[in-house]
Parts: structure tokens; C-alpha cells; sequence
């Protein structure tokens, strides 16, 4: 009797451990076609894009050519290569800036639930709703130096000619490239920084209105600080894409004038499709790729000292 009172005591362990390999195992048959299709789209092609550094390819079905590190030697001392790629950091730095800056001011009152804010947050998602290279041709129009809006308008007021050629100037097409790029992507900021702002309690500020600090006093001290981590994956997912920018300045200026505007993604759609050097081009997208593994970590830990340092 004694044998039979213990038997399911010592037995539920193993069951239990059973039925556990049997919910691990259907967990992954569920999970492995996502799997699968993430090592087709991202794991395949870094491998490929690794082999391809290495080697020259023939794109007519020629044999590739182990090259060592040739390629690398080839990016590092093409002057054309090296200024694309401190062209795109200047941009980077330019574009994602401004648009966290505007993105925290736009936050800032729309996280208020007041009238209109909902409406107004809403109307925030169009420049989503309209693919990039549709954006791009769009604002080509606008700056259109015979009919374009944009010199109508700030020529009636007489702050630029009506036939500026905002595209045919290094200056002004660097700032046509610009604002397209904060027309689009201050509203991925500024709702990332609101459902933050949203997500705060009110309890800090109110303690802080009642010690008598003003309202910037409040911001910087108590909601900055406990916002750093939105405004680190805002800043974050905001910089890769910027690096991965190609549509609005393929369509808008081609890198032009000259080669002013030509960034990092511009310069391997040249060397690729239009000088066939695969490898090249595959080892500027490595460099570029490592560059980026190598950001990411650096500005998450940039933003949370700064956040550690305001809460001080």
C-alpha cells in the first residue's frame, strides 16, 4: 500500500519533464517557418555578402575569382568611396538629429489628451502611407525651379528667386534632401517619444510642481530622464535607417550635382550595377554593416549614461 501511495510521486517528475519536451517541441514546429524565412532573407545573404568581399564575382556566369583582400584594399583607397561614406555620416548626423529634436517638441503636446491630439497624432502616420521613392518624386515637383510650389510661394515673399534650382546647387539640394528626410521620419520619432511620454506616471511631476520646480525644471529632472530609454530606440532605429537611405536620393539628385550628395548606398548601386565590381560593392556593404554592429551598442550606452547622469 505504501508502494502504491508513492508511485505517482515518483513519477510526476518525469511526466512533468515529458510533457515539457512535448511543449518545446510544438513551440518550435510553430516558430521554425519564421525561422526559416529569417535565415533565408538575412543569415543567407550577410554569408553571401561575406563570400562575395572576398572574391570577384562575374555577374555573366564567368567563374569568381578569390581575391583575398584586394576588395578592401580597392574601398579603402577610392576616393570617391571614402567621400560617400563621410557624406552619409554628415547626413546621418544632420538628419537624425534634427528629427529627434523636432520629433520631442511635436511629443511633447500631442501626449497631452486635449482636443485634437488624436486626430492631429493620426494625420502624423500619411508620410507612412506613401512609399519613400513616391515621396521623393513628389517633392522633385514641389522644388521644380518652372512650376514648383516651393519658389511660388518663398519667392512671393521674396526669401528665395523664383527660379532657384533648388537640385542643381550643392547647398539647396542638400537641403531639399533634408527636409524630404524630416518630412518622413519626424513622425516615426515623435509617436515612439509620445506613447513614452504617454506611458509616464504623473506622480514625479506632480511632487515636482509642488516642490516649487518650474516646468522646465520638471522636464529636464524628472521626465527626460525616465524618457531615455524611447529615446534611445527611437535614436537607435532612427540612425540604421538613415544608413540605409537610397530612394530619395536616387530620385531627387542621382548624387548630384557632381557628387555632392552621393552617399554610401548610392556609391555600391554605382560600383555594382553600373562599374559590374560585385566585390566591391559586397565589401562596402560589409564595412558598412559591421560599422552599424558596431553603433548600435555605443548609442544605447551613450543614452543611458545621459539618462543616468540627469537623474543625478
Amino acid at each position: 500500500m505504501t508502494t502504491l501511495s508513492t508511485l505517482p510521486s515518483e513519477t510526476r517528475p518525469g511526466a512533468d519533464r515529458r510533457a515539457r519536451r512535448r511543449s518545446n517541441r510544438a513551440g518550435w514546429l510553430f516558430v521554425s517557418p519564421a525561422l526559416l524565412v529569417l535565415l533565408a532573407l538575412t543569415v543567407v545573404p550577410t554569408l553571401y555578402l561575406l563570400v562575395s568581399s572576398f572574391h570577384r564575382v562575374d555577374l555573366f556566369g564567368g567563374q569568381s575569382q578569390f581575391v583575398g583582400f584586394a576588395n578592401f584594399g580597392a574601398v579603402l583607397t577610392d576616393p570617391k568611396i571614402l567621400a560617400s561614406l563621410l557624406t552619409t555620416l554628415v547626413f546621418v548626423v544632420v538628419a537624425v538629429s534634427v528629427e529627434m529634436l523636432l520629433g520631442l517638441g511635436l511629443a511633447i503636446p500631442l501626449s497631452a489628451k486635449v482636443r485634437g491630439s488624436g486626430p492631429a497624432a493620426a494625420l502624423m502616420l500619411l508620410p507612412f502611407a506613401i512609399a519613400p521613392a513616391v515621396s521623393a518624386l513628389l517633392f522633385r515637383q514641389l522644388v521644380n525651379p518652372n512650376y514648383g510650389w516651393v519658389n511660388h510661394y518663398l519667392g512671393a515673399l521674396g526669401i528665395v528667386p523664383t527660379d532657384l534650382d533648388w537640385l542643381g546647387q550643392p547647398a539647396t539640394a542638400w537641403l531639399a534632401v533634408l527636409g524630404l528626410d524630416v518630412w518622413q521620419w519626424t513622425p516615426f520619432v515623435a509617436l515612439i517619444l509620445m506613447a513614452g511620454l504617454q506611458s509616464l506616471s504623473q506622480e514625479p511631476m506632480e511632487a515636482a510642481a509642488i516642490d516649487g520646480a518650474s516646468a522646465w525644471q520638471a522636464f529636464r529632472h524628472v521626465t527626460l530622464p525616465t524618457l531615455m530609454p524611447f529615446l534611445g530606440i527611437a535614436l537607435v532605429l532612427r540612425t540604421i535607417q538613415a544608413f540605409k537611405t537610397f530612394d530619395s536620393f536616387q530620385v531627387l539628385t542621382r548624387g548630384g550635382p557632381g557628387d555632392s550628395t552621393e552617399i554610401v548606398n548610392l556609391a555600391i548601386y554605382r560600383v555594382a550595377l553600373q562599374s559590374f565590381r560585385i566585390g566591391t560593392a559586397a565589401t562596402v556593404g560589409l564595412l558598412l554593416l559591421v560599422f552599424l554592429l558596431m553603433l548600435t551598442p555605443l548609442l544605447l550606452r551613450l543614452v543611458g549614461r545621459h539618462g543616468d547622469h540627469e537623474e543625478a
